[in-house]
């Protein structure tokens, strides 16, 4: 029986969606919470949403309807959370990360909890969904509520890699360890993961990374997704040899990114090829990227165009010919699948993500080995790619091949999560492995070829 003879059996799935940022806005993982929200109602599912009042006002104008707006439960931080969160401002943000958010974010997922248990009484619901945090190691709250709880796609265990292990600080390195090694013991005390009756892990590093003990089947699913209304790909450029190449970063401007070696490798790019660097995002890194910029001399071959709206991005990107992204830590990598379907070719970290989902086809790796070998292997993809515009267009031509064969779209992601749903609540129940479910595990096996 296919999934959607089953749905067509049942009365409509209803599902509570715990998040706490639920938004476009905000990025991440927090967008990918509001695609869940829109494909499940496109699909039939009944999803209401227990979220942070801080994404209301978004939420009110991306749902100006209030048979749609009704569906969030928003929750409210005290007094001790915003203390909390102020003591954490005077740590390393790793450290505050770790320790103060995370603090923050436990009252949170108690408030959470009470608002769950409140709509499962009230109402018929038949299954918890909690997709983010997408940490393996984080605490979670959502256990003994009476209905199944499936959480994930969860994605971690990604560490810097050996030569840029430096970027931590000592104290955080110690507290990272420490917090690693007494992760199965709260979890003990708060067994959320343990309990979950299914977990859906987006790679094997995730699933090593997992708490031991837990019970629940665990699932794999990419974590990343793309909008495929969005990043279709692109008219083919006519190339114009009298054009600068313009190569294009997206992303947050954080160190763990690596977007300040980008900037140091593309010195070069720019002296020999005139290329230009488009660079789409905000971060902490920001004046300090802007002064490295001028104290290069790079003023004119630099743009910074700060956070713009995805549409925008889509737009922005077609323009360019080049995508790339030397983060440093990317469990996932989501824009790189969508530069890929848009066409662009992509110069990515050979680490993690990336790793993962870019493929020599459709670009070119730059292993992480030693501070000068990743600017080094940077500067010299890019004036490849910038010398040679037939290698470009073979590159681009073959990355929406690959996302669409792979099946990393939005559709088939929330598909196969809707599967999941069933699975779990029916674990005789074995859906046709003919369809969606064998798509996914072919996905699965063609990852890493």
């Amino acid at each position: 029986m296919t999934m959607a003879q089953l749905q067509n059996k049942r009365k409509p799935l209803r599902v509570v969606l715990v998040a706490e940022n639920v938004s476009r806005r905000m990025g991440g993982e927090s967008g990918k919470n509001l695609y869940y929200f829109h494909l499940f109602q496109e699909r039939g599912v009944e999803a209401q949403i227990v979220c942070h009042e801080r994404v209301k006002d978004e939420l009110r104008l991306e749902f100006p309807n209030d048979e749609d707006f009704n569906n969030f439960y928003f929750i409210k931080d005290n007094w001790l959370q915003k203390l909390i969160w102020r003591l954490g401002k005077l740590f390393h943000y790793r450290i505050e990360d770790l320790i103060f958010l995370q603090m923050v974010h436990w009252i949170t997922q108690i408030k959470a909890k009470k608002i769950v248990k409140e709509l499962i009484k009230n109402q018929d619901v038949d299954i918890v969904f909690q997709p983010s945090p997408i940490s393996p190691k984080g605490l979670n709250f959502m256990y003994n509520l009476g209905v199944p709880v499936v959480l994930g796609p969860l994605a971690g265990g990604v560490d810097f890699p050996p030569a840029f292990r430096y970027m931590d600080s000592k104290f955080a390195t110690v507290s990272i360890t420490l917090g690693r090694l007494f992760s199965n013991i709260l979890h003990r005390i708060v067994p959320g993961k343990l309990k979950a009756e299914t977990l859906i892990v987006a790679n094997s590093l995730t699933k090593k990374a997992l708490p031991t003990g837990c019970k629940g089947k665990i699932y794999q699913v990419i974590e990343c997704g793309v909008d495929l209304d969005i990043w279709q790909p692109r008219e083919t450029q006519e190339i114009n040899s009298s054009k600068p190449v313009r190569f294009v970063y997206l992303g947050r401007f954080v160190d763990w990114k690596g977007i300040q070696f980008l900037i140091d490798a593309f010195k070069e790019v720019a002296e020999k090829t005139n290329g230009i660097l488009e660079l789409v995002g905000d971060g902490e890194l920001q004046q300090d990227l802007e002064n490295k910029v001028a104290d290069l001399g790079l003023e004119n071959n630099v743009n910074f165009h700060g956070w713009i709206k995805r549409e925008q991005a889509s737009k922005l990107l077609c323009e360019c010919d080049v995508f790339v992204m030397p983060s440093l830590r990317e469990a996932g990598g989501n824009a790189v699948l969508e530069a890929m379907a848009l066409g662009l070719p992509v110069i990515a970290t050979k680490w993690a993500g990336p790793a993962n989902t870019l493929h020599p086809d459709c670009g070119i790796w730059v292993e992480p080995t030693s501070i000068e070998a990743f600017v080094n292997g940077f500067s010299e993809a890019m004036i490849k790619l910038a010398e040679s515009p037939e290698l470009r267009r073979q590159m681009g031509e073959a990355g929406p091949k690959r996302v669409r064969t792979n099946y990393f779209d939005w559709d088939s992601k929330v598909d196969r999560i809707i599967e999941i749903f069933y699975e779990t609540l029916n674990p005789q129940q074995k859906l046709d492995t003919n369809n969606q479910n064998n798509r996914v595990v072919e996905l699965h096996q063609n990852i890493t070829k």
